[in-house]
């Protein structure tokens, strides 16, 4: 081999390696909310906001609530994060939103960074794998 055709291949090698370490994050933190894409968030509809539930698919997610606010990983996406904003009375409330998936890119549950978010649409995991298949 060449030295030209082996830098080629480390170089192809090491973009290999790059995009497997964005398979997707293993745990389910929250990002911090200055690293958003989107750094003013939205304002969601919440009718929709509260159709969201397991066995969705990512498409369905997409057409209801958008795209995620944070740089999601390339391959594989088993997590979507969306910093949304509400009215509540006479203040704004900033919460984070949180869409999880499995292998089939389909919800297996959502949750809020913060417990007083949930007054604006609850989180929802899967009870069981009826639950999840009867959405489809």
């Amino acid at each position: 081999m060449n030295k030209r055709t082996l830098s080629a291949f480390i170089a192809t090698l090491s973009c290999f390696c790059t995009l497997a370490g964005c398979a997707g994050p293993t745990d389910t933190a929250f990002p911090k909310a200055d690293t958003a894409m989107t750094p003013e968030g939205s304002f969601p509809n919440v009718d929709h906001l509260r159709m969201v539930e397991p066995g969705m698919t990512k498409g369905q997610v997409y057409e209801l609530i958008g795209v995620p606010h944070f740089h999601e990983s390339v391959f594989r996406v088993r997590v979507w994060n969306y910093l949304f904003h509400f009215r509540s009375a006479d203040k704004l409330v900033n919460c984070q939103y949180q869409v999880q998936f499995d292998n089939d890119s389909r919800v297996t549950q959502t949750r809020w960074a913060e417990p007083q978010c949930e007054q604006f649409a609850p989180a929802r995991a899967a009870t069981g794998g009826s639950q999840a298949k009867a959405a489809q």
